[in-house]
């Protein structure tokens, strides 16, 4: 289990003072699509409250204690090639354009 859901559930018949309860749900590593789909799905619903989800997904972050890269080699020598501008896109580095500013912005 690296992947939880945890949410409030009201336990009341509609119309009555809610009574809420703590519930929680567990995925695998490999599960995010599913728990964010669960989360998404958890949040439409007026029954539940405070959908929140945490993850300790050690191989999307790297080793523990890893603290640096130096040339491209973690304290330990192995080869640490992971990038987080690759994730969101294009990087910006190889743009046709750079980027624009606020300043150069119509206000």
């Amino acid at each position: 289990m690296s992947i939880v859901v945890f949410y409030l559930r009201n336990h009341s018949p509609d119309g009555q003072e809610p009574a809420w309860q703590p519930e929680c749900l567990s995925y695998g590593d490999a599960q995010m699509s599913e728990a964010l789909a669960r989360c998404q799905a958890l949040r439409g619903d007026p029954r539940h409250a405070h959908v929140t989800i945490s993850s300790e997904l050690r191989d999307m972050v790297g080793q523990i204690g890893v603290a640096a890269v130096e040339n491209g080699l973690t304290p330990d020598g192995h080869a640490y090639d992971w990038s987080k501008a690759g994730r969101a896109g294009a990087s910006r580095r190889n743009a046709a354009q750079p980027p624009v500013q606020r300043k150069d912005m119509d206000t």
